[in-house]
């Protein structure tokens, strides 16, 4: 139920919105808005609709099977999201209610045109079910965000950007400066992207791309950034540390075993990879300590979950840890290779053949359906609390 106060602010808006201008009612909108459209998201929901000069729009919104203008306010969750602009996002929800929305109009103060029909949707978690962009060509091994774009690089130097905006979905090629397949990228106020033979490229606006002395021909594999430090890691037990991500030190890993996955967990750095490597710094990534992880499978990615830290890998490999120390086998629900796992409002993990599995707890995954059996690389969390996932012949996923 709506507290006292709460609904007493709802009544005196629309009131507000009815009343506006009323010595110039001529001038009020005369049909609803055209073309609205509400798309369901992870606790949030996009509103579209056809947008004219000069009207300011209102999107009124609750959760109620169906709402008018005059009674919207007597439903839980009752809100007013104005001035609205097509496409709008709204967030805030709960996922699994059942949320109307209806959209009028006034112009320069009028009084309120009419409003659309009421449009019911219930949103969900992200992650579940995906939608699929038009592929891009080659391969593609891995997805970030900075400098306000997406940006997804893979084989022979490719490098791809988009914007950020919720309805986005066209990608522009853009010019790496390399030819070496590129293979992990971070953000931590400078875009960093590392590649094979040793290959580090830094940006500041994801256009324009300068290659760095790493010091080492080894592939890269994968790079963080955490602890003020940008940690990248490769194969043969490859480490490199930077604290401005353009002059690079190796450390000492103490293993040659290939690194694939690296992140910050909890107050640790860790690294992780082949034959069950797990290694952990405590020091912003200046000495490693080998851990336990249990098993010998590949590892390839890591996350900090929701109540608990969860590594990826070969074979449909989940290993779960509150402590770093102790880590502990969950069942995947599938034998693909995972290569990708990223924390939203749940649990996300990508691998090979389009394989997908979702988790709230990381315990208990279920399988996700991402609508292709193309690899996929790369995996990260939309600033639209949304999901974008990348892979080989060029593949580029949505979920939200």
């Amino acid at each position: 139920m709506l507290s006292l106060f709460r609904r007493a602010a709802l009544i005196a808006a629309a009131a507000l919105l009815v009343s506006c201008g009323s010595d110039n009612t001529d001038d009020a909108p005369k049909t609803a808005p055209t073309n609205v459209a509400v798309t369901a998201g992870d606790t949030a929901v996009i509103v579209t609709w056809d947008m004219e000069p000069g009207l300011t729009y209102w999107i009124f919104s609750a959760a109620a099977g169906e709402i008018t203008r005059d009674n919207y306010n007597s439903f839980a969750g009752a809100r007013i999201t104005q001035p609205a602009r097509s496409p709008q996002l709204i967030t805030g929800f709960l996922n699994g209610t059942q949320y109307s929305f209806i959209i009028n109009a006034t112009r320069s103060g009028s009084a309120a045109g009419p409003a659309s029909q009421s449009i019911a949707v219930v949103p969900r978690l992200a992650g579940n079910s995906w939608i699929s962009g038009t592929p891009l060509g080659p391969d593609l091994n891995a997805v970030g965000f900075g400098a306000g774009k997406y940006v997804a690089v893979g084989a022979g130097g490719a490098l791809f950007t988009r914007g950020a905006g919720v309805l986005d979905a066209a990608w522009t090629a853009g010019t790496s400066g390399v030819t070496a397949s590129l293979n992990g990228i971070v953000t931590g106020g400078t875009i960093v992207v590392v590649g094979d033979n040793g290959t580090i490229l830094v940006s500041g606006n994801a256009t324009d791309w300068t290659a760095q002395t790493s010091g080492t021909t080894a592939r890269l594999n994968s790079v963080m950034f955490g602890q003020l430090t940008y940690i990248a890691v490769g194969d043969n037990g490859t480490i490199l540390r930077s604290t401005d991500a353009r002059t690079w030190t190796a450390v000492n890993s103490g293993t040659t075993s290939n690194l694939y996955g690296v992140a910050q967990l909890g107050n640790s750095l860790v690294a992780i990879g082949a034959n069950g490597t797990l290694l952990t710094s405590t020091d912003g990534g200046v000495v490693w300590t080998a851990g336990n992880s249990g098993t010998t499978a590949t590892l390839r990615s890591l996350a900090a979950g929701t109540s608990r830290f969860v590594v990826v890998g070969d074979g449909g490999t989940i290993l779960t840890s509150t402590d770093l120390i102790t880590w502990t086998a969950a069942t995947s629900s599938t034998t693909q290779n995972l290569l990708r796992v990223s924390l939203g409002n749940q649990l996300v993990a990508v691998g090979t053949g389009g394989a997908s599995v979702v988790s709230t707890d990381g315990l208990t995954w279920t399988a996700g359906n991402t609508g292709t059996t193309a690899d996929l690389r790369g995996l990260v969390r939309g600033v639209n609390l949304d999901f974008l996932a990348v892979g080989t012949g060029g593949v580029n996923l949505v979920s939200r």
